[in-house]
């Protein structure tokens, strides 16, 4: 209960973010909507400041205001590649659930969610690249729009799974006539 009431608040309040796409599917995820979201990577400093109605930046407020920062609770080391699927993109084709080889995704009640998201391998953005809808984020990928951008700085990967498949058992036909021997093995 704690942690709901805590997201509630959070969710009431301004939220700096770089990735606001990321930061409203993780909440769209709880069913929270959140408060305003102010993108802080594609903004000028002054221009932030005047969203947050700060208007008096002198160092002694600027080192204190850094300070704060600092003090936030940090894990250094822990990993955080995962995805994020955006809900007001997501077609619900499954088509990512099926993709993943490491059970990222699980589909409940119909719908798609990410629920094994340490079991995702690092820098490996390939299901949000099979997304039709461009659904998929991963927020530390640098190319839009897989990044939360909504760009198009990376082409998607359409993939015709009847050749990839036909293909592959073409190659194993191959491997195994190669492995067999019709001669006929000396007795002796």
């Amino acid at each position: 209960m704690q942690k709901k009431e805590t997201a509630w608040a959070v969710a009431g309040n301004t939220i700096l973010a770089c990735y606001p796409r990321a930061i409203r599917s993780h909440f769209a995820t709880h069913h929270i909507e959140p408060g305003e979201i102010i993108d802080i990577r594609n903004q000028t400093r002054e221009n932030i400041l005047a969203q947050l109605q700060v208007t008096d930046v002198n160092k002694e407020n600027l080192h204190t205001l850094l300070e704060e920062i600092r003090a936030f609770p940090s894990e250094p080391g822990t990993d955080a590649w995962y995805p994020v699927i955006d809900k007001e993109r997501c077609a619900e084709c499954e088509k990512c659930h099926d993709f993943c080889l490491f059970g990222v995704y699980t589909i409940r009640e119909g719908q798609v969610k990410v629920a094994q998201p340490q079991n995702c391998k690092n820098n490996c953005p390939a299901c949000a690249r099979i997304c039709p809808t461009k659904a998929i984020i991963f927020p530390k990928y640098e190319r839009s729009p897989i990044n939360r951008g909504m760009t198009e700085e990376e082409q998607a990967l359409t993939l015709d799974t009847q050749a990839v498949y036909t293909d592959a058992l073409h190659m194993r036909l191959q491997h195994r006539r190669a492995s067999i021997s019709l001669l006929k093995k000396d007795k002796s």
